[in-house]
């Protein structure tokens, strides 16, 4: 059995601008899916990015904001209010990024954010816009 315990720092920072901690993943065996916690810090939100081959499961721990999904061909977003408790599917192709923060739970600084993701094992996302827009 493989058993992972969260890191007290992060572990990197991603190309949307998130701090990961890498939960599950090939250093634990993992072969086909992997599952890391993204967080940002107050204020701050993700630059746009799109996972060209593989689907991602969001899971929001704490804070609350706004997560956007661009869906390929359209000119448009999908935007929705996002807190602790929800989940959330980003599939192949689809462009995505979160902001707009208020407070999360007490104790943490005003508008901490952090969530759980998973997804299939794929090449890695790219980035297409600045942090903290």
């Amino acid at each position: 059995m493989q058993k992972s315990h969260r890191a007290p720092t992060p572990d990197a920072i991603a190309p949307d601008g998130m701090a990961i901690r890498h939960l599950l993943d090939e250093a634990q065996g993992a072969k086909k899916l992997s599952l890391a916690e993204g967080a940002l810090g107050p204020n701050q939100c993700s630059a746009k990015v799109y996972h060209t081959t593989y689907e991602e499961i969001w899971y929001v721990l704490q804070g609350e904001g706004i997560f956007r999904l661009h869906m390929p061909g359209v000119d448009t977003e999908e935007s929705t209010q996002v807190r602790p408790g929800d989940a959330l599917l980003v599939p192949p192709h689809h462009g995505f990024w979160v902001g707009e923060y208020r407070h999360g739970r007490v104790g943490l600084p005003p508008g901490w954010f952090s969530a759980l993701g998973n997804w299939s094992r794929g090449p890695p996302m790219a980035a297409s816009g600045p942090v903290g827009r």
